[in-house]
């Protein structure tokens, strides 16, 4: 019968991870705002870095030098210009994401991904997928925010490089476009999912 796999983000990582071993038990998959290596999103979200202006860059070198990641006004530029644009375009943020940065434990993060998203240093800094996802042959649904942390133009190659692929692009979302561009991304998922159950997903 199969099942459909949803991943987002780092849960995308996961999910590419079990469709190539797996994919025999999927009927469909769904990755979230996530591309297909580590160094890709490395390469994106240093070009949404330098778009910040001159003084904001300086604060984060500076602190970064001294590796202060947690220092308030290195903080201020992190929440108030980089995640308030391409996390999440919301404010308030909603109540679930607010909750998820309070409890998030900060040593997993640390471990997997490194001290920020302008510091990759952790385990998965050399996850690499583009050439294995060709073998992906589900139907496949990849979702991307205009204003992502990943680049649309890499969700578009994946998009290629998937062959049963469709890419969704929330013109208004973020890295959370579940949230911030809710109608347009619930309504390609379900659509996605209702075409797949009716076999109408081409």
């Amino acid at each position: 019968m199969g099942f459909y796999l949803y991943g987002h983000s780092w849960g995308g990582m996961l999910a590419i991870e079990y469709a190539l071993k797996y994919q025999s038990h999927l009927k469909g998959l769904i990755i979230s705002n996530m591309t297909a290596s580590i160094a890709s999103y490395v390469t994106y979200v240093n070009e949404l870095r330098r778009q910040l202006p001159a003084e904001s860059q300086r604060i984060l070198e500076r602190y970064e030098a001294n590796g202060e990641y947690t220092a308030s006004e290195y903080e201020k530029v992190m929440f108030g210009e980089i995640y308030s644009r391409h996390l999440c375009r919301l404010a308030p943020w909603p109540e679930p994401l607010v909750r998820m940065i309070r409890h998030m434990n900060q040593k997993v993060y640390n471990t997997m991904q490194g001290p920020n998203e302008f510091v990759v240093t952790g385990t998965f800094k050399n996850w690499d997928r583009w050439g294995d996802i060709k073998s992906i042959k589900v139907p496949t649904l990849l979702s991307v925010g205009r204003f992502d942390t990943m680049s649309v133009a890499d969700i578009e190659r994946m998009g290629t490089l998937i062959p049963n692929a469709r890419v969704s692009i929330c013109e208004k979302g973020s890295h959370c476009s579940m949230y911030d561009d809710q109608e347009r991304y619930f309504e390609d998922l379900t659509r996605f999912i209702k075409e797949v159950e009716t076999g109408k997903f081409v």
